[in-house]
């Protein structure tokens, strides 16, 4: 195997771990931003029952 080829394997792993730390680091991203609307709205949802209120539009806006 020439050094070439071993290099050009190595750039490529490198690459391909890459492209799956990001596509990690956005799935973690929309997943907490998907967390902190479905607390927000949890958190909308109890204040509501604890205080009786009446929502004229819900909680989901």
């Amino acid at each position: 195997m020439s050094r070439a080829s071993h290099t050009d394997r190595a750039v490529l792993a490198v690459r391909i771990l890459t492209a799956v730390s990001v596509a990690l680091a956005l799935m973690c991203a929309v997943l907490a931003w998907l967390w902190k609307t479905e607390r927000e709205n949890a958190a909308c949802w109890k204040a509501a029952a604890e205080f009786q209120l009446q929502l004229e539009g819900g909680c989901d806006a």
